[in-house]
């Protein structure tokens, strides 16, 4: 919070407070998941208070939210990724470090529970969209100069929970999960164009709870290499992934099955100086699935706490396409046609990477095979307008999905998503 505002507001200058609200309407028809037909709707409803304290060695901050979702159907697939009422999303203690190796070195450790976004979010991440948000405790440290920067932590995630059913809305006190998350994240940048390299290495053992041969150990390499969009240049972001280690066994009887999975994403494009500043990008993206659901291999990408909003479209009710079994070419115009007026149209054209897995965001598996991997097309839209200096965004979208020959085969048809959201800052 500026000092000006604090000495409006009466706070002492050590002390500062913010609130952000989200409200958000969607509509869903023409229901794509295994099981259920019709239409599904629901409004969801996030508030959250931050306090602040920042004194001249350390800083104290705690955030308190309150994340719940209305006016869903009795059937509606709800789960942690939609409620989570009442509690203690962060509590954690910051130490500003300095100076560790040079004159420019700056940097930080935090110890307690907290939120964070690594890299490209797309493997850890604060949730933005989606309206509960993912959070850890444990420690995190990072160091950066004027050209790299260092990210190390190790958690235990949290465990959101509800007391009765999810569509109760009903709060139950968090929990760490047994679970522990680990990484680090190095990034550089190479030239004077801003080309940067990142580089990372995740661990996730996962089900510690369950019996030894139902455990998810595994490990996550990454490297990505990219270069920011600035108008009149061209732009690009590709990222490749390995993961492996074990997975769990297909029953009780049998051994851990071997972990090996892949991730690959590009874009590339351009940025035009023109009225309404038009950025145009090819995209395309890949999650390897299971070529044979019932051998001793697992090939299922598991993208941990990375979010996929920005790749793939809306999350809420939608939540159609994820980075798991997928093979995904697209186009995407990004347009600016005020100083506060965003938007974009996307088109995607996704696949199933092995058909034998099925489309597993929406709970098909097919271990015999269905013959056919196309899942449709999918164009979607978003427009946000940002009023009163950024303190209240007003953010709307529709998403239709075209069906392919597989969702023929699955007797369902086209789908079109509708949302319109407030976020308001203060």
């Amino acid at each position: 919070m500026p000092a000006q505002a604090q000495t409006e507001s009466g706070l002492p200058e050590w002390l500062s407070l913010g609130f952000e609200q989200q409200s958000r309407m969607q509509h869903l028809e023409g229901q794509f998941r295994a099981g259920l037909d019709g239409s599904d709707q629901g409004f969801e409803w996030r508030n959250s208070l931050t306090a602040e304290a920042a004194f001249e060695k350390f800083s104290i901050t705690a955030e308190v939210a309150d994340m719940r979702t209305y006016l869903t159907d009795s059937g509606s697939p709800l789960d942690s990724f939609f409620a989570n009422p009442l509690d203690i999303l962060q509590a954690n203690v910051t130490v500003p470090i300095a100076n560790v190796f040079s004159e420019s070195d700056r940097g930080f450790i935090k110890v307690g529970r907290f939120t964070m976004d690594q890299g490209s979010r797309r493997f850890v991440a604060r949730n933005r969209f989606r309206n509960t948000i993912n959070s850890f405790a444990g420690v995190q440290a990072r160091l950066e100069n004027d050209s790299s920067s260092l990210d190390l932590f190790y958690t235990r995630p949290t465990a959101r929970r509800v007391s009765g059913d999810w569509i109760d809305n009903d709060p139950k006190l968090d929990k760490q999960s047994s679970d522990f998350f680990w990484g680090a994240y190095f990034t550089t940048r190479l030239t004077a164009q801003a080309d940067s390299l990142q580089l990372y290495l995740l661990g996730a053992d996962e089900k510690r709870d369950r019996p030894a041969n139902q455990r998810f150990d595994v490990l996550t390499t990454g490297a990505r290499l990219f270069r920011n969009p600035t108008a009149g240049s061209w732009h690009y972001d590709t990222e490749a992934v390995y993961q492996f280690g074990d997975a769990p066994a297909l029953d009780a009887n049998s051994a851990l099955l071997d972990h090996k999975a892949r991730y690959f994403h590009l874009s590339i494009g351009y940025s035009f100086e023109a009225s309404w500043q038009p950025r145009l990008s090819f995209i395309y993206h890949y999650g390897s699935g299971d070529k044979d659901p019932l051998d001793n291999e697992s090939n299922e990408l598991d993208h941990l706490f990375g979010v996929p909003r920005p790749d793939f479209g809306p999350t809420g009710s939608f939540r159609a396409f994820q980075r798991v079994n997928t093979s995904s070419p697209g186009l995407m115009l990004n347009l600016q046609p005020a100083n506060n007026i965003d938007a974009y149209i996307r088109w995607q054209r996704p696949s199933l990477a092995e058909e034998a897995q099925g489309w597993r965001t929406t709970r098909y598996r097919h271990p015999g095979n269905l013959g056919e991997d196309f899942l449709g097309d999918q164009l979607e839209t978003r427009v946000r307008w940002h009023l009163f200096s950024n303190k209240l965004s007003i953010d709307g979208g529709y998403v239709w999905i075209n069906a392919g020959p597989y969702m023929d085969l699955v007797n369902k048809g086209d789908s079109h998503y509708y949302y319109l959201q407030t976020i308001l800052r203060l």
